[in-house]
């Protein structure tokens, strides 16, 4: 089929923004699969450097996932590869409403349940279980930890130090020095 000149022009335009759009898309999913990467190797050096009482030394290291998240294959894949600060094996599970939280190190809530906070965080109260979430403001909210983004696209977090110390947690001034207190 021969088209004008103009209208092989229009197709052309269409074809490459149609590329673009597609780049940009790709784009977006590398982005967001790169934020995942990040935020579980954040979860690993919170493994390493938040002190946990005694008690929680020994078994597994056992990290929960709040409903559904990519971040849970990502996190797996770290459990395969790496232990916790104490040398103790990682397990990632999901986490159901009706779950003992107590028996988590850490529970992982993505943006997608950010309106239980406050219910994961008073089941959770001032046992030694650190909260990460992922949407602005939840540390102080009840998340203990908080993932947040900056301008520039570079991920932080912030640390409600007042509830990590009625956890009877404690964080390395190194790490603290990498995000926010709130």
């Amino acid at each position: 089929m021969i088209y004008p000149l103009n209208k092989y022009a229009e197709l052309l335009k269409i074809g490459l923004l149609m590329a673009i759009l597609t780049l940009l898309c790709l784009k977006n999913n590398y982005s967001q699969e790169l934020d995942y990467r990040a935020q579980s190797l954040f979860i690993y050096k919170f493994t390493k450097y938040i002190v946990w009482p005694e008690n929680k030394l020994k078994g597994d290291f056992v990290i929960g996932v709040y409903g559904n998240s990519p971040l849970y294959d990502e996190l797996v894949l770290m459990a395969s590869l790496k232990k916790a600060g104490n040398d103790q094996n990682i397990v990632v599970k999901e986490v159901r409403d009706e779950d003992d939280l107590s028996g988590f190190h850490l529970i992982y809530v993505p943006a997608s349940k950010s309106r239980q906070i406050n219910g994961i965080s008073e089941k959770v109260g001032d046992l030694p279980v650190v909260i990460v979430a992922e949407r602005e403001g939840l540390a102080r909210k009840g998340a203990t930890i908080n993932f947040i983004i900056l301008e520039n696209n570079v991920l932080k977090f912030e640390v409600n130090v007042d509830k990590l110390t009625r956890q009877k947690l404690s964080i390395s001034d190194e790490l603290l020095k990498l995000g926010f207190k709130v």
